[in-house]
């Protein structure tokens, strides 16, 4: 038993010394690849606030604060040189590095990244990258379970209402300039009804209508559009949570028999046999999964009357990022939404027009990213400022297991995907677009555009 003790007290001790090395070897690496890049200004610190190294363009010192990032614990240079924007993520879901800003941490590494992933290239390879994954294996198990824990507790609705405005629109809003005057005192709420209201007009919605909602949400555009137009609306969850919730509000606002909650995938729509007026597709695209664009604007067709007109919002990644994003997985495919994928402009025109076998033309395309960056930064305040009243119980409700470093984990999390996605949307390295198509029949298109009417001799 005592010849057992010190073999492994010596074993423990041989891992910790070895992964000491292998710390420091990973932490030259990352930084002679940072003495790299030359844009914008990050100073990196320890703990205490020494500052391990100053990198990005020299000039930015005499005029550009720098952001900041502090290092805790040496495990984060590892996790970034075999895992890369991963690694990134799971140290700060860690508290292995903090920052005051973690948005303009985000805009450095994005400005210095061009055309790939912010960290990619420092995976190393060969036989430091077998003793350093093997050695970080042994000391990582328990974080990695932490991490795994937490990255498939459900969520209910208390928590999005939490963070969400009263509407519960989980989209990008549409806010005024800042032109004008009302600008500054606008709220989440009315630049969301003004997003909606922006859809119901694209999507030329009548009183006559029956239109398809292709992802309900929880209802606020249903909601809407029934309202405001009096037309009827069958909208599309596979969430019972949501079908359950979206039948309330929709009862609340004394709508029900205008609109009916369908629980299924949009491929289960053909069971209606309806044909729609209409469709409105709100952030849905992004679930559907590259392989599967053309079978999912196949379906729109099939649903569409033949003069119908039909709307969809989506958030995009730009052209030059989509070879090498479509290859790997970043920190929203792993831990917010799975097999989620962003196309392309291009990708979606496309698939419109393989799907509908050019039935469905493009009318107008608009784009409007840049109104998801103060969406983001309202959501990201709302979620930290009711985070102990209001998301914690519910999590702890909904999983009595969860420890406070879980709901630690879990808060860094949501943490860090608002200030990703701010700095994808600020840098326009993602962007979201808002896309009307119609049938070669479909003359509401052509309302409200002035023609001269010619007189009969």
């Amino acid at each position: 038993m005592a010849l057992t003790s010190t073999l492994v007290g010596r074993f423990h001790r041989w891992s910790l010394t070895i992964q000491s090395f292998l710390g420091r070897v990973a932490q030259g690496l990352v930084l002679n690849r940072l003495a790299t890049f030359s844009s914008g200004l990050l100073c990196i610190q320890d703990t205490f606030g020494s500052e391990i190294a100053m990198v990005g363009s020299a000039k930015a010192h005499h005029f550009q604060a720098p952001a900041i990032l502090v290092v805790h614990d040496d495990f984060f240079w590892m996790r970034v040189l075999l895992f890369g924007d991963i690694g990134f993520s799971q140290s700060y879901m860690l508290r292995e590095i903090s920052t005051p800003n973690l948005t303009a941490v985000f805009e450095f590494f994005v400005e210095n990244a061009s055309k790939q992933s912010v960290f990619a290239g420092w995976r190393v390879v060969g036989l430091f990258s077998g003793v350093t994954r093997a050695v970080f294996k042994r000391a990582n198990n328990i974080s990695a379970a932490k991490l795994n824990a937490v990255a498939h507790y459900s969520l209910g609705n208390d928590m999005f209402s939490a963070f969400l405005s009263p509407d519960m629109t989980y989209s990008a809003a549409l806010w005024l300039p800042t032109t004008d005057p009302r600008s500054a005192t606008e709220t989440l709420e009315e630049a969301q009804m003004r997003k909606l209201q922006y859809a119901i007009s694209s999507a030329r919605i009548k009183p006559t209508d029956h239109v398809l909602e292709v992802g309900s949400g929880w209802g606020s555009f249903a909601i809407l559009a029934a309202k405001t137009t009096g037309c009827r609306v069958t909208t599309v969850t596979p969430s019972l949570a949501q079908k359950r919730l979206v039948e309330r509000r929709v009862a609340d606002a004394k709508l029900s028999d205008q609109i009916q909650v369908f629980l299924g995938d949009y491929r289960e729509v053909k069971s209606l046999n309806t044909k729609f007026d209409k469709i409105v597709s709100i952030e849905m695209i992004e679930h559907v999964g590259h392989k599967f664009l053309d079978t999912y604007f196949a379906c729109m067709d099939r649903y569409l009357k033949d003069d119908g007109v039909g709307y969809f919002q989506c958030i995009t990644i730009p052209e030059a990022r989509y070879d090498a994003y479509i290859k790997g997985q970043d920190f929203i495919q792993k831990y917010i939404f799975p097999g989620g994928h962003l196309p392309t402009v291009s990708g979606i025109v496309a698939s419109i027009n393989a799907g509908s076998r050019g039935k469905l033309v493009v009318e107008e395309i608009q784009s409007f990213g840049g109104h998801y960056i103060k969406t983001l930064q309202c959501w990201r305040e709302n979620f930290l400022a009711n985070f102990e009243g209001m998301i914690a119980p519910a999590l702890r409700n909904e999983h009595p297991h969860m420890t406070d470093a879980d709901l630690e984990i879990f808060k860094r999390k949501w943490d860090y995907y608002f200030c990703y996605c701010e700095a994808g949307f600020k840098t326009k390295t993602i962007g979201t677009i808002g896309i009307t198509v119609g049938r070669e029949g479909a003359l509401e298109l052509l309302e409200q555009i002035p023609q001269i009417s010619l007189k009969e001799d």
